[in-house]
């Protein structure tokens, strides 16, 4: 099984994530697909004596999904983590909420 990621900028809602799942899962060779519209990109695992790549972004250039070059890989393989290298520079990460927030609320009254 190979992994191909595809950038797709046509892919923007949950809508178009459904639609692309739906034309690459009925492929034959197609193992599984992990599409996300916030970073327009699809991660396919697929057969390569099935299918190819080639054919992949045909039948979602004809879905309405043309692939595009030279983006930048931000999806992960399920199982991978990805950290932010900064983070043992800055240290702990804490937030604090406004009190004049937390009076508009309603919840001040509760404490």
């Amino acid at each position: 099984m190979e992994k191909l990621q595809l950038s797709i900028p046509s892919m923007w809602a949950d809508h178009h994530v459904l639609n692309v799942r739906d034309v690459l899962v009925h492929l034959d060779g197609v193992g599984s697909v992990y599409a996300s519209s916030a970073w327009k990109q699809a991660l396919v695992v697929f057969d390569p004596a099935k299918t190819n790549s080639a054919a992949l972004e045909l039948a979602l250039d004809q879905a309405g999904y043309p692939v595009e070059d030279g983006q930048i890989p931000v999806m992960t393989a399920p199982g991978e983590h990805m950290r932010d290298p900064k983070w043992e520079l800055l240290g702990a990460r804490v937030t604090r909420t406004n009190r004049a927030d937390v009076e508009m609320s309603g919840e001040f009254r509760r404490y």
